[in-house]
């Protein structure tokens, strides 16, 4: 795949696991720039809103709305920068916003040809709750993984905010989980000794809770054999529900692997995508980590599958002592 079509591929693939919906109300576009050539696209989380949360950042990407060539140098500018920063992404027409105080702000993308291309203007809210996953169990040394789905301003559901990166979290007591990994809308705390634990997300300018999870950190010790949730996605960009490690799949599938194993209590627990190492052997060329060059998904990594042939995958969870082979075919 080319780089253009990978990115919309990912986005898709994303959106379809997160249950989005596509539409806008009233038959607007909220994210169509001001003179209709780029559509400010991304954010976080299943909405078109232009509300940032108060010490969020965002990552957009600018897209051309009318099928025409976006200018090359087309440069980031915030009318008040104060409230929103903006500046350049690591990749080509990524725009990364800041939201540093309460206010609003005009996004200006600027090209040496044209002047201001076009321009959407955005605002900063503080955040006043989110919905969110997270399991119920983690083992004892092994990473629980918290991914927020939506941020709501005061208004609720009415009044859906983007950005990530901005929940501080700590835990009950304390040292029971500590914070490992924290980008976007996606935490992974560090659990501790066996326990009863809290976790707690809260807002950092009003101190708002806006998660508390109750968390059971179980022992390594009777864990059970690795059973996989893989998602499938076709080629037709269609997603199949989770399902145990298949034993074929077409060519052009991008496949999930998440991984859970049972406890001594029969208990699922879900382990984080870092807690299980994966390597492939047998035909060269069938199959593939995806995107490439980019670091695995947090739930666990996505492979695609390239070509015919019939592959090993080999998980290893070291925490809990336990892998397993999972052979799998690749047909055209």
């Amino acid at each position: 795949m080319n780089t253009v079509n990978t990115g919309r591929f990912m986005a898709i693939f994303v959106l379809l696991l997160q249950a989005c919906s596509f539409g806008f109300d009233n038959g607007e576009d909220a994210r169509l720039g001001r003179y209709g050539r780029v559509r400010f696209v991304g954010g976080g989380g299943c909405t078109d809103s232009t509300t940032l949360a108060l010490g969020s950042t965002a990552t957009l990407t600018a897209e051309p709305a009318q099928g025409q060539i976006l200018p090359t140098d087309l440069t980031p500018r915030s009318s008040a920068p104060e409230s929103i920063g903006a500046s350049h992404g690591p990749k080509p027409y990524e725009i990364l916003l800041s939201a540093v105080r309460e206010g609003a702000a005009d996004i200006e993308l600027v090209s040496s040809e044209v002047g201001v291309y076009d321009v959407l203007g955005f605002d900063v809210a503080p955040a006043a709750s989110v919905s969110y996953q997270a399991p119920a169990e983690v083992y004892a040394g092994g990473g629980l993984l918290l991914k927020i789905d939506e941020v709501f301003g005061e208004c609720g559901e009415d009044c859906k905010l983007i950005g990530g990166g901005f929940v501080q979290w700590s835990a009950e007591p304390a040292g029971s989980l500590t914070l490992d990994l924290h980008e976007d809308r996606v935490a992974i705390m560090a659990a501790g000794a066996a326990g009863e634990a809290r976790v707690l997300g809260r807002e950092p300018t009003t101190g708002t809770v806006l998660i508390d999870h109750a968390v059971t950190v179980v022992p390594t010790e009777g864990a059970g054999e690795l059973e996989t949730r893989v998602t499938i996605m076709r080629p037709d960009e269609t997603v199949l529900d989770p399902q145990p490690m298949p034993s074929e799949v077409s060519v052009g599938c991008l496949l999930l692997i998440e991984v859970e194993v049972a406890d001594a209590g029969g208990r699922s627990v879900k382990l984080a995508g870092q807690d299980v190492g994966w390597t492939v052997e047998g035909d060269a060329g069938v199959i593939a980590p995806w995107p490439e060059n980019e670091p695995p998904a947090p739930e666990g990594p996505i492979y695609e599958a390239t070509g015919a042939g019939t592959v090993t995958l080999v998980g290893e969870a070291a925490l809990l002592g336990r892998s397993r082979r999972f052979e799998v075919t690749i047909v055209d």
